[in-house]
């Protein structure tokens, strides 16, 4: 991506913001993945509210997740920073802008750390036998994003920090008679990630992490109305980005090493939204979303990164859609969900030094849902809701690949909520769901790093949670245990050839307890912890290391945020991380230490702008530059500063 479109996104007017104030009213958003709603009995939820997201001062969408419990997030192997619930992999966590799915079908992922938090109004992050109004693969959890609108008002911030980093957010969002409008741009940069300590290979300097450099710029628009009965709301985002792809610093050269990068990243996606009152206790949503994306991906011959050895280009158009009738049927609350989403992915690669290009090949994955879930008032103060969908999926184009059957399987989830009174309560739920191979997965080949599999099979999960809730003024605890098994996991080896391979575990089990606790000790001084401990293992005899990969024991997040209103707020945040392991380029097993790191947030406000606050942002993160390895060979930043301002 040329560097003028970043400059263009940071540069985005700042007159927005001069507008008139944000309506106190507002259209209500039209959210039909799960809204909760009376008599609804959800599996754990975490809301990320506005308030939240000005106090953590994120970059990206990835930094808004960031000491969620329950929530990794973390940079894979190929650069994109990932979502993962409870440790299970990021295709198993799915991740929705308002409504739509927003990770690109061919791999079943999206990068969050390209994307501007801004844009965002709040998070709803689902752990747990999701709603079926998310449709297939939703088996770990759900991250659900809602864009900004006219009651969260309007909103600048522009900072720049070390190593030529530096991120701006521009948002108007207002509401003009019967329209709501909402426009953004952003945009995220830097020259290179800090580096924290010395790493074996591939690493030239001692300050700065090779080839990990960023520049990144989108913009959104959406328009919204309300007329009698019937809303609607259209948005289109559009992302244009490049960045590198840090080698694996754990082995040489000759081990594999990938020296990679991203020239050229676009994604736009449209998305309409539609809510329709019918009658009393009946109504009906829509979503309809086309998402078009293109990359290239440059292989180099050695860590100078100047002479190409392939390309590999690749160019995806996705359409799909979901409907949700909700109505009442005597002492039932019913709701009816059906999704269908096609995607076509065009690739072609091209060897150098002959530029001699190779065939266009052309896959196609369909993914089906439909099932319906049902609300119960079973006494005073005992709730539940039942719910079964049946999940389908065809690959009707294969590229030069072997073809693949049509498969389906069903989903079920219960939950069943005790209203203890006093602020309290407690909810059992589970059920069971499947995530089937992306097209990546059963077809990609990753420029010859991967040897396909085409028997892989559907992934299926049973999922049993218990959260305890307990709420008091200026108090709030969250207990959270959970137990997942897990049949035809996907994992990888190493086969004879050097290749990697996906293949199916005989099963796996993960157990462990999110909890979260938030009291206020003075009125000015708010503590928070949070943090989740994890045990996940192969059955035995299906794996030659029975304990998963990059699964921390624990993780956990401690708090403690001073606000005196007007005059300032300062917050100090202790991520600590425990040991995990990884598999090196031979596969075999290698210790991840146990780490911890510690991060600066400071608000100042230095004057007042008609309605609005301009305030100075000052954040600092991994203050004692800790070496931190999420996997082998790729640690996560070292320390970086950043300096700001913000309107709002």
């Amino acid at each position: 991506m040329n560097k003028r479109y970043l400059a263009a996104a940071l540069g985005f007017p700042a007159a927005l913001t001069s507008g008139t104030a944000a309506a106190e009213t507002r259209l209500p958003p039209i959210i039909v993945t799960a809204p909760a709603q009376a008599g609804r009995v959800l599996p754990p939820q975490t809301v990320v509210t506005q308030d939240e997201l000005v106090d953590r001062q994120p970059r990206s969408l990835a930094d808004v997740l960031r000491g969620v419990a329950g929530v990794t997030v973390r940079a894979n192997s190929r650069g994109e920073t990932v979502a993962r619930i409870r440790g299970a992999e990021e295709r198993q966590t799915q991740v929705f802008l308002d409504g739509a799915p927003l990770a690109v079908p061919w791999d079943g992922r999206v990068d969050l750390g390209l994307l501007p938090a801004g844009l965002i109004g709040d998070v709803r992050i689902t752990k747990g036998a999701a709603p079926i109004e998310y449709g297939t693969n939703t088996v770990a959890g759900v991250v659900d994003f809602q864009t900004r609108q006219s009651a969260q008002g309007s909103f600048a911030h522009a900072e720049a920090g070390s190593l030529g980093s530096g991120s701006a957010s521009v948002v108007l969002a207002e509401r003009i008679g019967a329209v709501e409008a909402t426009l953004a741009a952003g945009g995220i940069t830097r020259d290179a990630e800090p580096l924290a300590g010395p790493l074996p290979f591939s690493q030239a300097s001692r300050s700065r992490r090779t080839n990990s450099d960023l520049d990144a710029a989108s913009f959104f628009a959406a328009l919204g109305t309300e007329q009698g009965d019937l809303r609607l709301r259209a948005s289109v985002l559009h992302l244009a980005a490049e960045r590198g792809i840090a080698p694996e610093s754990d082995r040489p050269a000759e081990a594999g090493t990938r020296f990679w990068r991203y020239p050229d990243i676009a994604l736009t996606q449209a998305t309409l939204n539609l809510g329709l009152t019918l009658a009393d206790h009946a109504e009906f949503r829509a979503t309809a979303w086309h998402q078009d994306f293109s990359q290239r991906i440059a292989q180099y011959r050695s860590v100078s990164y100047a002479a190409l050895r392939r390309t590999q280009d690749d160019d995806d158009s996705t359409t799909g859609g979901r409907i949700r009738l909700a109505h009442r049927l005597g002492p039932l609350d019913l709701r009816w969900a059906a999704s269908a989403q096609s995607s076509t992915h065009r690739q072609v690669e091209t060897d150098f030094p002959s530029g001699i290009a190779g065939p266009r090949l052309r896959y196609r994955q369909n993914l089906y849902s439909a099932g319906v879930e049902a609300d119960a008032q079973l006494a005073q103060g005992i709730r539940a809701t039942l719910g079964a969908a049946y999940d389908a999926v065809d690959n009707p184009l294969t590229g030069d690949k072997p073809r693949q059957p049509s498969l389906g399987a069903g989903a079920f989830s219960s939950a069943l909520q005790f209203d203890l009174g006093s602020g309290a309560a407690l909810t059992f739920s589970g059920g069971r769901r499947t995530r089937f191979p992306t097209a990546r997965e059963l077809f990609g080949e990753a420029l010859g790093r991967f040897a396909i599999n085409p028997d892989l099979r559907p992934e299926q999960a049973w999922l049993a949670d218990v959260e305890l809730r307990l709420t008091r003024t200026g108090f709030a605890l969250t207990l959270n245990p959970f137990l997942i098994r897990s049949e035809n996991t996907l994992a990888q080896r190493v086969v004879a050839d050097g290749r990697r391979q996906r293949f199916n575990l005989s099963g796996a089990t993960s157990f462990g307890i999110d909890a979260r606790l938030a009291h206020d000790l003075t009125e000015t001084l708010r503590l928070e912890l949070s943090g989740t401990a994890l045990s996940a293992r192969a059955d035995a005899g299906s794996a030659p290391i029975r304990r998963l990969p990059q699964r921390p024991s624990y993780e956990a997040l401690a708090v403690l945020d001073w606000n005196v209103s007007g005059r300032f707020d300062l917050r100090a945040e202790l991520r600590a991380i425990g040991k995990a392991i990884d598999l090196d380029a031979a596969g075999q097993r290698v210790e991840l230490p146990a780490a911890a790191e510690i991060a600066l947030r400071a608000a100042i406000p230095i004057a007042r702008m008609g309605a609005r606050d301009l305030v100075l942002t000052f954040a600092v993160d991994n203050l004692t530059d800790a070496q931190i390895f999420p996997q082998a060979g790729l640690p996560s930043p070292g320390r970086l500063w950043r300096i700001g301002l913000r309107f709002d």
